[in-house]
């Protein structure tokens, strides 16, 4: 019980108190002092260690692989003097391609020279119908006439070549045909025996029509200082990608070659909007590049007689002023 007291007896009623809590809160038996033991750091989980995922190796297809590949190791055969003209000579070529026998032809002028090459590159027909003086003959004739070397090999699958059958590469195999062939006509040049003798390899352009224009730009691609100038003739050039954005397929941004593109307007194979958007994307790389577009005019123009010689006639210039 507490009592209210005046204010001097304060120091009486807080010793009172003391004294109470005291008894009040003291154990019966004696008081056992604990001692503080600190808890145990907590052990560290060790972390698993993470194994890096590997650098995927490149792919065989893609122009890294095809600028560090080695070309012109195998055996290339001048098989016979096939035809012979008043300014040209015709050659039946064998050479080896990724093991490979290649078949095809180089014309030559019989001009002194030294004369600027033209790599001519022809599209798809179906194989049981090819045969080796296609319809782009005519073509390599008018250039071999205006003084041109021009070479011309009937790539895999298209008989009598090889075939190790069609797979989507990109058309990685073509190119690396057409690759092997540069290499032999360097291996050639200035040998007094070679076909090749005459051959100037600071003027060499390249040709190609349908199927045979991609394979230009990807040989472009890979020889971007080599090749000085292109012809692309109803091109198939957006079907694998573009040329600006440079995945791997085509990429132009280090060739300084000049283009001169040309497709028919009602061309049924390849659509037109191919090269209409070619030479968009050329433009936009800041490449020198001219376009026609013929009216009228399918996938190729042999049967007209307009287009065909326009067209022969403005590719001659082009070549002429470009190589």
């Amino acid at each position: 019980m507490w009592f209210i007291i005046t204010a001097m007896n304060k120091r009486i009623i807080i010793a009172f108190s003391a004294l109470f809590l005291l008894s009040a809160c003291a154990p019966a038996a004696a008081m056992v002092v604990a001692t503080y033991t600190p808890s145990p750091a907590p052990t560290e989980t060790p972390q698993p260690t993470r194994t890096p995922f590997p650098t995927p190796e490149p792919s065989p297809y893609s122009l890294d692989a095809l600028r560090a590949r080695t070309y012109g190791q195998g055996k290339f055969t001048v098989d016979k003097l096939w035809y012979t003209y008043d300014l040209f000579d015709r050659y039946y070529i064998i050479y080896e391609s990724d093991g490979l026998d290649i078949h095809g032809y180089v014309n030559v002028p019989k001009s002194e020279g030294p004369h600027p090459v033209i790599v001519a590159l022809h599209g798809y027909i179906p194989p049981d119908e090819y045969q080796t003086l296609d319809y782009t003959t005519r073509y390599a004739d008018d250039m071999a006439q205006a003084g041109f070397i021009v070479l011309h090999p009937n790539m895999r699958n298209f008989p009598p070549s090889d075939s190790p059958g069609r797979v989507r590469d990109s058309n990685t195999g073509y190119t690396v045909d057409v690759l092997n062939l540069m290499a032999y006509l360097r291996q050639g040049a200035g040998q007094e025996e070679s076909i090749f003798k005459t051959a100037d390899l600071d003027r060499i352009g390249i040709w190609g029509h349908s199927i045979g224009g991609s394979i230009a730009l990807r040989t472009m691609s890979v020889e971007s200082e080599a090749i000085k100038a292109a012809v692309l003739y109803a091109a198939v050039s957006q079907r694998y990608a573009t040329v600006v954005d440079g995945d791997g397929i085509y990429d132009l941004s280090e060739s300084d070659a000049p283009f001169s593109i040309h497709h028919g307007e009602v061309d049924e194979v390849i659509s037109v909007y191919q090269s209409w958007d070619l030479c968009r994307q050329l433009t936009q790389l800041q490449k020198d590049v001219d376009c026609y577009f013929y009216e009228g005019q399918p996938h190729t123009f042999y049967r007209d007689t307009w287009a065909d010689p326009l067209f022969t006639e403005r590719t001659i210039e082009f070549f002429n002023e470009n190589l």
